[in-house]
């Protein structure tokens, strides 16, 4: 064990001894233990993995969820901070407000491999690829939840869905009527305002408006300042007793520095975009349910690279039971996607979408479940394909629960990969340069075609434990890379298929409610990720990572949380394959927070510290160099009106 490992367990095990020496006489007049409700984590409701509410003992993916409680308790002022938490995750921080982030390898600036959506719209760019996280389009105050499915999800969501779906789902406006204002400041010159307001206008009518301002000056010596004003709304209208109309709209419009690492000058990158959704949803009955929904998202970025990219989408699903036993659900969605860039040639390009799914649920006995379901989906750039699962859902006890699930996913190549068209060229006088790179798309790619093997178990135990336990196989073939082409000035970079590869690994995950005052959540991950033909790991994929939430809540109002953070080690590719791998070392990363309440619960304040552990830490590289990631302390004080 190296000395930087021992100092870092040796500052976590005097953390936990001092919090429980400091706070043993704290934990007077609680409840009995046996009020903790561990089944209510057995039974906690998702609806992303089959597009119907589910138990997630039920659900045919391995799913974890994001509670709201966590959401405000970590401190965190991203949502990619707040993933970090999850089991089989990789979260990066490239720069700034920019982040890589993918579930079982492939993690890079865009994980063009992991779908994200907000309320079921998708917010994956099909230009790069990936999720643009500078695009901040929704508050941390309007968070419900987030459920990260790792592994496939295809069946249900379509291309791209490969490593996994995030879903971010917000509150009902109807379900927390409130006005809350928050503000937080504190090192790096960091600032944050929010009001929020949710609640009946009238009978029939409910709304939640958010606006905000977000603002930092990054780290002292380093050019990664940011600036983010934004609005989200969502109103819900009552129909009847059994329709409901709602619609969801935001804007954002950012100033980004573009700034990759410590060594390239800084470059502005405004960002901007809006959003518009409508979604209608009818109940026949307790057993059948349709909805209806489209949406249009803008997208664009100026600076040197200039970006438009506008999506429309139309979906309609149907939910029913048939019988006692089957329980279906069949739909389909249009989608057209047009993007303008300098990078591409044509500047001007459009993919159609057209795709129809269904999965069916037949419970064989109480015990065992069968669900199967196919997703068929047809593009402008590929063609069509195909994206079946089949999972098998075991219960032999009361709270212990088997999955077996096979499954087919597949990736479409983006914009930049099929049309990008540059020359870099270096100023030799203010007259004349010399070209040095050129980057051309390749517009006969195949999609990258993953098939997963997943094992589940999931179990309550001792009245006190709630564990989850995953273990996978993935094979991904066609994987499309950044390769070098030529190698003599000017070099001219490309994509193309580089080889297969394989992905295996084990995820364990637990909840331990110690008392009524004290709960711990802890996760640990061991992934492998190497290409076939070149018979070497994968880069982007830390092979194991540790997650812990200590969690305190005392009658006197005070709440302290700690979250720690390990990474293994990580080998990061060189630029276009020409400049040697970057490897970057482990990490640990140590949050806090501390917050009381005051005035009957109508003013709380808090201190959040992160990275405590260092001022400064590397967690990724862009194929030059590297990007250091500093601590932050921040207070925050909040008031909500009832």
């Amino acid at each position: 064990m190296t000395f930087k490992m021992k100092r870092y367990l040796l500052l976590l095990l005097i953390i936990a001894g001092s919090l429980l020496c400091a706070m043993r006489s704290m934990a007077e007049d609680f409840k009995d233990f046996s009020e903790v409700d561990l089944e209510a984590l057995l039974n906690t409701e998702v609806t992303t993995a089959s597009r119907f509410a589910q138990k997630i003992t039920n659900a045919p993916n391995a799913i974890y969820v994001i509670t709201e409680e966590f959401i405000k308790r970590s401190g965190a002022i991203t949502v990619p901070d707040l993933l970090r938490m999850v089991p089989g995750v990789d979260v990066v921080n490239c720069y700034g407000n920019a982040y890589g982030l993918s579930a079982r390898s492939f993690n890079d600036r865009f994980a063009q491999r992991m779908l994200v959506m907000i309320d079921g719209r998708s917010i994956y760019t099909n230009f790069f690829g990936g999720v643009f996280w500078e695009d901040d389009q929704v508050f941390l105050e309007d968070i419900k939840r987030i459920e990260v499915i790792r592994g496939p999800g295809a069946t249900m969501w379509g291309a791209n869905a490969v490593n996994g779906v995030i879903n971010i789902i917000t509150k009902d406006p109807e379900e927390d009527p409130i006005l809350m204002i928050t503000g937080k400041a504190g090192s790096q010159k960091f600032r944050e305002g929010v009001a929020r307001y949710s609640g009946k206008v009238s009978d029939k009518l409910s709304l939640s408006v958010t606006g905000g301002y977000h603002e930092t000056d990054g780290i002292s010596g380093v050019t990664d300042y940011r600036s983010i004003p934004k609005f989200t709304g969502r109103a819900k209208y009552k129909l009847s007793d059994e329709s409901v109309l709602q619609f969801f709209a935001g804007f954002i419009d950012s100033d980004n520095s573009l700034e990759k690492t410590r060594y390239t000058p800084r470059t502005g990158a405004p960002v901007r975009s809006n959003y518009q959704m409508v979604r209608w949803e009818h109940r026949f009955s307790d057993t059948s349910q349709v909805s209806l929904q489209t949406y249009h998202d803008h997208a664009e970025v100026h600076s040197p690279v200039v970006v438009e990219e506008d999506k429309y989408d139309v979906e309609l699903q149907h939910a029913l039971a048939i019988g006692e036993r089957n329980h279906m659900v069949y739909g389909g969605n249009y989608r057209t996607i047009t993007v303008d860039s300098n990078l591409l040639s044509p500047e001007t390009n459009q993919d159609d979408i057209l795709a129809f799914f269904v999965q069916d649920e037949l419970t064989v006995t109480e015990k065992l479940r069968f669900v199967a379901g196919i997703k068929f989906e047809k593009n402008s750039l590929t063609g069509v394909d195909w994206s079946p699962r089949g999972c098998i859902l075991y219960a032999p006890w009361e709270n212990q629960q088997f999955r077996f699930s096979v499954s087919r996913a597949f990736r479409t190549p983006g914009f930049v990969e099929d049309s990008a068209y540059t020359i870099t060229r270096l100023p030799l006088t203010d007259a004349v340069s010399i070209p040095v790179l050129s980057t051309i798309g390749n517009q006969h790619l195949k999609p990258e075609q993953m098939t997963a093997f997943e094992l589940g178990y999931r179990t309550a135990l001792f009245n006190r434990v709630g564990l989850n336990i995953e273990l996978y196989y993935n094979e991904l073939d066609n994987t499309i890379e950044n390769v070098v082409k030529k190698r003599t000035f000017p070099l001219e970079v490309s994509w193309d298929k580089v080889s297969d590869s394989v992905a295996k690994g084990i995820e364990v995950a637990a909840d331990y409610f110690i008392t009524p005052w004290w709960q711990v959540s802890a996760n640990y991950t061991f992934q492998e990720v190497e290409y076939k033909k070149y018979n070497r790991d994968v880069p982007g994929t830390p092979r194991n990572k540790c997650n812990l939430w200590s969690s305190f809540t005392f009658n006197n109002g005070i709440t302290f949380d700690v979250i720690a953070h390990y990474v293994d080690k990580t080998k990061w590719s060189g630029l276009s394959g020409v400049l040697e791998d970057v490897k970057v070392d482990d990490y640990v990363r140590l949050d806090m927070r501390i917050a009381k309440k005051l005035c009957n619960n109508s003013v709380e304040i808090a201190l959040v510290g992160q990275n405590l552990t260092d001022k400064r830490h590397v967690e990724t590289s862009d194929g030059v160099g590297t990007f250091d990631v500093g601590q932050l302390i921040y207070g925050q004080m909040t008031f909500y009106f009832k």
